[in-house]
């Protein structure tokens, strides 16, 4: 997933349509005009800018296509904002071909607003109907639904664990992972008077959004829990509110870490590889950067789920998995007769096997194909992942399903990690739901 986004203000999807945004300097070399792009070469906007765990395995890609090809690929870094980047590109004349990036807030909207083309013919006629996995590429269809429009291609997997350091647990007297949220309660107050931060999290970008999600739906099932996100009624739904009630009886008590509600995801990782709190929400886009950070602190942790309340409609603790990581979106432009066929040389490039375990091993991904890929899982995190199943419940990943009302709802739950009541933070869930 690994959105690394912080809070913005929310424009109307399609507004960019309307009138041309002028472009930053990086989107301004980002490819030729349309008019006279070279038939020779592609233009690609990417999420996996330098510094991304992924960007080297991307980069080989790269590099093998062209020797390969001979097609130039002329790549843009996304932005923190790729979403608005790329909107503004195609606003001024300047759209690229491809899209590597999210499905996630506006991405979610670039089909019905003409930014992006479907790729269901795409999967038949490049080969990879029988390559990508059925549960990727429907995460990926409109709605999440077997018959909706296929919006891109599904390629990074994740899974989405909870991380605890075994060390500082022991140290404070935690002898095993807390699997109740009683367990939790009573190890955060065990940290907290050993003077370690017990749970980390950006209260204040989409690291605490989806830590939210996940005890919110602690005693509801997850059709009941999509209606809810996608067309409001937070405080309507007894099982919902329920899990806000729990939510917040959680932080009174002391679980997340103090002025949850002003971090983001770089403050919690810094907290949490540092040794200064002892638990974050994680996902496996992180394994080899922690690896990286040279801490050690790969070696001490243990993966595992969030803690349930007694009567939750889960059986064990939970964690996020999925495919609405990063993916490709073909632009109208890329689409275009004399164009198209570049991009079925570049994209099913990634798709061979020994590719998608470059990505496997250098960045964590979950597989989005087929294949046996145990072989490129070195990094000890993303070894303990693949265990993963047998010890949690996976829980209903909001993404999709609140759409483009995700930035709102990060502003509401800025509150919900700060003070705000469960009627406060219900009622503004819903304002934010409808807009």
């Amino acid at each position: 997933m690994d959105h690394r986004t912080r809070p913005r203000a929310v424009r109307a999807v399609a507004a960019f349509v309307i009138s041309a945004v002028a472009l930053g300097p990086a989107l301004a070399a980002c490819g030729s005009d349309e008019k006279t792009a070279a038939p020779d070469s592609i233009d690609v906007v990417t999420r996996w800018s330098a510094g991304n765990s992924a960007a080297a395995a991307q980069n080989r890609v790269f590099q093998a296509f062209t020797a390969e090809t001979g097609i130039k690929v002329n790549v843009t870094e996304g932005l923190e904002t790729i979403d608005d980047q790329v909107e503004n590109a195609v606003a001024a004349g300047k759209s690229p071909d491809l899209v590597i990036v999210n499905l996630f807030d506006k991405t979610l909207g670039w089909l019905d607003t003409g930014v992006t083309v479907p790729a269901d013919q795409y999967v038949k006629d490049w080969g990879l109907a029988d390559k990508i996995k059925p549960a990727a590429l429907n995460e990926w269809r409109v709605g999440g639904a077997p018959a909706g429009k296929l919006q891109g291609l599904p390629f990074s997997g994740f899974s989405w664990p909870l991380w605890y350091n075994s060390e500082l647990l022991k140290k404070a007297g935690v002898d095993k992972i807390p699997a109740t949220t009683d367990e939790l309660i009573a190890a955060a107050a065990k940290l907290r008077a050993a003077g370690v931060g017990p749970l980390a999290v950006g209260g204040n970008d989409w690291t605490g959004q989806k830590l939210f999600y996940q005890i919110a739906q602690s005693y509801t099932d997850a059709s009941s829990l999509q209606q809810v996100m996608q067309k409001g009624g937070y405080c309507a739904t007894p099982s919902v509110l329920e899990g806000i009630k729990l939510f917040t009886q959680l932080r009174d008590a002391g679980v997340f870490v103090d002025n949850a509600a002003g971090l983001t995801a770089d403050a919690m990782y810094a907290s949490y590889y540092s040794g200064k709190s002892a638990i974050m929400p994680a996902g496996s886009w992180a394994y080899t950067e922690s690896t990286a950070s040279g801490t050690g602190i790969d070696k001490k942790t243990t993966l595992g789920g969030f803690p349930i309340p007694s009567g939750a409609t889960f059986k064990k603790p939970t964690a996020f998995r999925g495919f609405t990581g990063v993916g490709f979106m073909i632009t109208k432009k890329g689409a275009e007769p004399g164009r198209i066929d570049n991009l079925r040389k570049f994209i099913t490039k990634f798709y061979a096997d020994t590719s998608v375990g470059d990505f496997v091993k250098d960045s964590g991904i979950l597989p989005p194909t087929t294949g046996d890929f145990a072989s490129y899982a070195t990094n000890p995190l993303l070894s303990q992942s693949l265990g993963l199943d047998a010890t949690v419940d996976y829980a209903v990943l909001p993404d999709v399903w609140i759409g483009a009302a995700s930035d709102r709802i990060i502003q509401v739950l800025t509150g919900a990690y700060g003070k705000s009541t469960p009627q406060q933070i219900c009622a503004g869930l819903d304002t934010a739901t409808k807009g």
